[in-house]
C-alpha cells in the first residue's frame, strides 16, 4: 500500500463536537516521494468508498474515526489539496485520545493510504532515473491516519469539533454534523444500496420507529444521505433534505406528532450547514377552523396556516367512479404570493361514505382526512361560515378564476360558472 503524508495544525472550534476537518494530501504538484498525484485521483474513490476509516499511524488495530467527506480544493495554480471531513469514534477511548490529540496540536501531519488499481494509472516523465517523476492519475483510497511524520506538503487540519455518537434513541435521530452536497437525488437508488443494519441505517435517516426492529430498513423513515456502492452512507443531499421537510411539514409520511419537531431539528441543520435557511415547521396544533364537520368529510390539501383568506365554490365531478357527485372547494389565498389555492375539499355525506371520501382524498393529495361528525355542531358550522367567506381583491380576480379553472380540470372536477 502507498502512503501519503501532509503537515497538519489543528484547531478544536467545539469542545461539544467530534469532527475534524483537515487537508489529507497534496495533488498536482511533487510531494516527498517524487510523485504527483492529480487532482482527480481521489474522486472515484470519495463516490463509491466512504466512509473511509481513519486509523493512527497506519495501524488497522487503531481504528480511530471515519472519513464522512472529502473534496479536492483548488488552492492555487497547479495544486490542489484534499478536504476531509472526519468523524472521530468517542465512544472508544481510541477515538477520543485521537482528537484529543489533533485537537491539542500535539499531532501534526496526516497520510492517506491507497493501491493503484491498474498499471496505466501511473505514468512516467523524464529518463533519468533519479529525477523520473511519476503522475498517479488514479486511485483506491484505503484509509487515512494521523501520523508523526510523512511525505505530503503543505497539509492544516481546519477545524476539530466533538460530537457524541448515540444509537439508543427511538424516534427522532439527534441531529449531527455532517458533509453535505447538491447533486441530483435518486431516493429509491440510494436506498437500494444501504447494506448493514443499525448504525448504517440511523446515519442516513432522521426517523427510527419505536416499535420497529432497529435492523431493518422498514423501520427507518426519511432518508437523506448518499449511500455509497459500498453501502454506506455518506454526504447529506440538500435537494433530499429540502424535499424530506416539505413531506414533513405536509405530513406525508405518517409519524407521532411528537416526533416531528426532532426530525425538523435534524433535517433543518443539515440545510444550516449548507448556507440555507430551512422553512419553519408546521404547527401540529389544528386551528379551530379545522375541526372535523358535522355534515361534510373533509379531505385537506394544504394548511389552513398558509392562508389569510378563504371562499368555496361547490362544484361536480366529471367521469370516473365518482361521476356527477358534488364537491364543495375551500380556496385560500396564499400569505406571501397572494395567489389563490386548493385548500380543502368538502364531501357532503349526504353523496359520500366515509369510504368514498377517503378512498378520493388519497388520490387526490390529501394531508389530512376527517370524516364527518355526523353532529350538529354550531360553533363548527359558525367557523365554516366565517373561513370562507368571499373575499377576492378586485385586481386578482380574472387571474385567480383562470388558475382555478386549470386546477380543478387536473382534479377532474366540472363547473360550467366558475
Amino acid at each position: 500500500m502507498i502512503h501519503k503524508t501532509m503537515i497538519a495544525s489543528a484547531k478544536a472550534v467545539d469542545e461539544a463536537e467530534g469532527i475534524v476537518e483537515a487537508y489529507t494530501n497534496s495533488m498536482g504538484v511533487i510531494d516527498a516521494d517524487g510523485d504527483i498525484v492529480e487532482p482527480t485521483a481521489f474522486d472515484s474513490s470519495i463516490a463509491g468508498n466512504l466512509p473511509i476509516p481513519v486509523l493512527s499511524g497506519h495501524d488497522q488495530g487503531k481504528l480511530v474515526g471515519k472519513v464522512v467527506f472529502a473534496q479536492p480544493r483548488h488552492i492555487e495554480g497547479d495544486e490542489y489539496r484534499l478536504f476531509t471531513r472526519m468523524q472521530m469514534n468517542m465512544q472508544t477511548q481510541a477515538g477520543r485520545d485521537a482528537f484529543s490529540n489533533v485537537a491539542g496540536d500535539y499531532v501534526r501531519e496526516w497520510s492517506v493510504g491507497f493501491n493503484i488499481p491498474k498499471d496505466d494509472d501511473i505514468t512516467h516523465e523524464g529518463e533519468d532515473v533519479s529525477t523520473v517523476i511519476r503522475r498517479i492519475g488514479n486511485l483506491d483510497w484505503v484509509e487515512v491516519s494521523s501520523v508523526i511524520r510523512g511525505s505530503s506538503p503543505d497539509t492544516s487540519t481546519v477545524a476539530a469539533k466533538a460530537s457524541p455518537i448515540t444509537t439508543e434513541e427511538k424516534g427522532a435521530i439527534p441531529s449531527h454534523l455532517t458533509a453535505w452536497a447538491e447533486d441530483a437525488w435518486d431516493g429509491q437508488l440510494m436506498r437500494g444500496r444501504i447494506k448493514g443494519g443499525a448504525a448504517i441505517l440511523r446515519a442516513s435517516h432522521a426517523w427510527v420507529d419505536p416499535e420497529g426492529d432497529p435492523e431493518l430498513k422498514a423501520s427507518y423513515k426519511y432518508l437523506h444521505h448518499h449511500v455509497g456502492r459500498n453501502g454506506k452512507g455518506g454526504a447529506a443531499n440538500v435537494r433530499a433534505v429540502t424535499t424530506a421537510l416539505s413531506n414533513l411539514n405536509a405530513r406525508k409520511t405518517s409519524i407521532p406528532e411528537t416526533d416531528r419537531r426532532g426530525v425538523y431539528n435534524h433535517l433543518a441543520r443539515h440545510l444550516r450547514d449548507a448556507g440555507r435557511k430551512p422553512s419553519e415547521l408546521r404547527s401540529a396544533e389544528l386551528p379551530d377552523h379545522s375541526k372535523p364537520y358535522p355534515n361534510f368529510h373533509a379531505v385537506r390539501v394544504r394548511e389552513p396556516e398558509d392562508f389569510d383568506r378563504f371562499r368555496t365554490t361547490t362544484e361536480t365531478l366529471e367521469g370516473g367512479e365518482f361521476d356527477g357527485k358534488q364537491i364543495e372547494i375551500l380556496h385560500g389565498r396564499e400569505k406571501e404570493s397572494g395567489d389563490w389555492e386548493i385548500a380543502s375539499f368538502h364531501l357532503p355525506v349526504e353523496e359520500w361514505t366515509v369510504d368514498e371520501a377517503r378512498e378520493w382524498g388519497e388520490t387526490h393529495g390529501a394531508i389530512k382526512f376527517e370524516p364527518a361528525t355526523g353532529e350538529d355542531d354550531s360553533d363548527a358550522t359558525n367557523d365554516t361560515a366565517s373561513d370562507t367567506a368571499p373575499e377576492v381583491a378586485t385586481d386578482t380576480a380574472e387571474r385567480s378564476l383562470r388558475l382555478q379553472r386549470a386546477k380543478l380540470a387536473l382534479y377532474g372536477i366540472h363547473k360550467e360558472e366558475f
